[in-house]
Formats: structure tokens, sequence, C-alpha cells
């Protein structure tokens, strides 16, 4: 499993410097103009769709055919994507909190309610993408995936949209929105782990 982190590692690595250094540059900018808490959604989204290029390259260069022939089973090889993909969206939260702070501190504008509420927020538009674009990946070709990556984004949208009008049915939206971000968050959580286990599993039946 580790050798299979590493090989995905080498293969965003290289692009990898220049677009945190450009979202850092960028996102600074942003931050004055927006809010310094944006720059946690964009962090976190933008590095853990790096691991979707992973899949399309190991595709490209046949390295899913390749892999058959190595100790290693199919299981471990779709696992390796969920826990890259996962690790890739804790350091993307991870860096965009600690720029958000220090943007947010530099404006004398520090909240821990919205530094909570984007946290949350990122997670979701995160995490809850890759619960349908990694199956994606392994499922279609590599048009169909990047379809498929582009409609999961489409469908997380749809999602937070719907459960936002949901609540606002029962409750006052503005008043409460922290409390359905965390649910929203939550959900996405339990998404990703149904996806982690169903896929791995499906695939290695289908192979069979």
């Amino acid at each position: 499993m580790k050798g299979l982190l590493l090989k995905d590692f080498y293969i965003i690595r290289s692009g990898l410097l220049i677009l945190l250094l450009t979202f850092i540059f960028v996102g600074a900018g942003m931050s004055f103009v927006i809010s310094p808490w944006v720059l946690l959604v964009i962090f976190t989204v933008t590095l853990s769709f790096q691991s979707a290029v992973t899949v399309q390259t190991d595709k490209s260069s046949q390295w899913d055919r390749f892999s058959a022939t190595l100790p290693i089973s199919r299981k471990q090889t779709i696992s390796s994507k969920y826990i890259m993909y996962l690790l890739l969206s804790l350091a993307g939260l991870g860096i965009g909190a600690a720029i958000s702070i220090i943007c947010a501190l530099f404006q004398s504008s520090f909240d821990t309610d919205s530094l909570l509420i984007y946290s949350s927020l990122a997670v979701t538009v995160s995490i809850l993408p890759g619960s349908i674009s990694i199956p994606c990946s392994f499922w279609l070709d590599e048009e169909k995936s990047m379809i498929g990556t582009i409609l999961a984004y489409m469908a997380t949208s749809g999602i937070i949209v719907a459960v936002a009008l949901i609540f606002n049915k029962y409750m006052n939206l503005k008043e409460n929105i922290g409390m359905v971000i965390g649910i929203l968050a939550v959900i996405s959580i339990i998404f990703y782990a149904i996806s982690w286990l169903v896929c791995p599993a499906y695939i290695c039946k289908k192979d069979i």
C-alpha cells in the first residue's frame, strides 16, 4: 500500500509545488476581495482533485494492466486511491486553514465560527464529489470518467442546495447555517465511507 501511495505522489508532485504557490499568491489577493476563509475551500478542493489525475495517468500509461502482474490485489489498488484522495483533502484543509487564519488575523477579521463553517464546507465539497468520482474513474473509460468527475461536482452542488432548501422550510437557514453545513459534512463522510466499501468489492467481483 505504501508503494502505491508513493507512486501516486510521484505522479502529482512535479506540478504540486507550482500549484500551491499559485494558489497562495492568488488566494491571498482573493482573501481581501471576498473572504479569507474562501481559501479553505479552494485549497481542499484543488488538492483533492489531484488524486483523480493519478487514475487517468494509470489508464493512459496502462499501469492499471501492469499492476495485475504485481503482488498487490485489485482491492489494494482501489483503496490506495481513496486513501490518497483523503490525504490530499486533509493536506488542503490544513494548508488552507493556516493561510486563511493568517490572512484573517492580518485583516483583524478572525472568527472561530467562520473557521468551523468553512472547514465543514470544504469537507463537503471535496469528500462528497470524491465518493462519486473515484468509482466513476474505475468503472468508466478515460473520457467518460472525466465527465463523471464533472457531474460529481454538479451533483454535490445540487445536494447542498436541496439540503439547504429542506432545512429552510423548518428553520431560519441564516441563523443555523453552521449546523446545516456541519450536517452536510457528516453526510459527505458517510457517503465516502460507503463508496470506499462498495467500490472495491464491486469491481473485484466484476473482474472475477
